[in-house]
């Protein structure tokens, strides 16, 4: 009876090069206990992670891949594997707690069940906790042989420095944009521009948008800016409409606006999303880029405090960042 072949995570294309470094490697015995991939949020890091688990665990890889018949890759593609181990929180946006990483502690002392690799992702490596890091630390100095650590994070910064210190670190940059564009496009057709624009140019977070409710609505959203910033609207009357959407998702996009502006200001250069490009325009000539600037700083600061938990009033928090463009930069009432 034939076995079917198992669906194998393979890296994005702009990944491909560092998969190779990373088996490289291994094949040289020089494979780190621990690795930190970071960088922007919706890049495939998680996909690097998960195609260099499959495998390390597969019996026979071929072309830098799992091949995807074996037990092993049959078992880590349903999630069954036990030497795969995978960490994250029990709710999105919660942390990752004590007791969760124990489990990990008490995986990494186990021998391994196939004789080999023993592999645990930990994803997003900033949601662990205080003590969860503190509690990890000891597996980082000492993982066992044939252990490997995969922690995968979009803000490392939020990491102690003693768990980034235990880590082989490895800074994953936005692909080029023709890149990020190629692989988007067949997926998207002709709205890949606009959503890769929209996505800061990452590549995996724009096929996400082409869902998102605020997408649809992102001239609208925009223009509340605009029309604080020109005087034809108050911050109060403008911030209904970003209420309408999270916070969370909002920020980044808002901060994505300011710094698309304060590029237009030294650079002359128009945003890459043709739909918004006008009212980019618009918004960059009636803030001046210091306050542009200071806006940036504010929507930021709500996003850090967002992801760490913060629950404030949606239409004051909009509110105070829109003021910011008016010069007026309120208090932080709104957490």
């Amino acid at each position: 009876m034939a076995v079917t072949r198992a669906r194998v995570q393979v890296p994005c294309p702009w990944h491909q090069q560092e998969m190779t470094r990373l088996l490289e490697q291994h094949e040289q015995g020089r494979l780190p206990h621990a690795l930190l991939l970071s960088g922007v949020a919706g890049t495939g890091k998680l996909r690097l992670a998960q195609s260099l688990a499959q495998t390390l665990l597969c019996e026979k890889p071929s072309g830098g891949v799992a091949c995807g018949q074996c037990q092993g890759c049959q078992l880590s593609s349903a999630g069954t594997h036990p030497d795969l181990h995978t960490l994250y929180p029990d709710e999105p946006g919660k942390a990752i707690k004590i007791d969760q990483v124990r489990q990990l502690v008490a995986f990494a002392t186990r021998t391994a069940q196939y004789s080999g690799y023993r592999v645990a992702i930990i994803r997003p490596a900033e949601a662990l906790n205080r003590n969860a890091q503190n509690a990890l630390l000891k597996t980082l100095e000492e993982p066992g042989s044939q252990t490997l650590l995969l922690l995968v994070s979009d803000q490392p910064s939020l990491l102690l420095p003693t768990i980034r210190s235990r880590c082989q670190q490895r800074p994953l940059p936005l692909p080029a944009p023709g890149q990020a564009l190629d692989w988007l496009s067949p997926q998207v057709g002709e709205s890949a521009s606009s959503l890769l624009a929209a996505a800061q140019g990452a590549p995996l977070r724009a096929l996400e948008l082409e869902q998102a409710d605020w997408f649809a609505d992102r001239q609208r959203l925009l223009e509340a800016l605009v029309n604080v910033a020109e005087g034809r609207q108050s911050a109060a009357q403008a911030s209904p409409a970003l209420s309408r959407h999270d916070p969370k998702i909002l920020a980044p996009v808002i901060y994505g606006w300011l710094s698309a502006c304060l590029h237009q200001h030294y650079s002359g250069e128009e945003g890459s999303d043709p739909a918004l490009s006008a009212l980019l325009a618009r918004l960059a000539r009636a803030v001046p880029p210091a306050r542009l600037l200071r806006a940036a700083q504010r929507v930021l600061e709500g996003r850090r405090a967002l992801q760490q938990g913060a629950n404030p009033n949606k239409e004051l928090l909009y509110e105070q960042w829109l003021l910011v463009l008016l010069g007026i930069d309120a208090a932080a009432a709104a957490f």
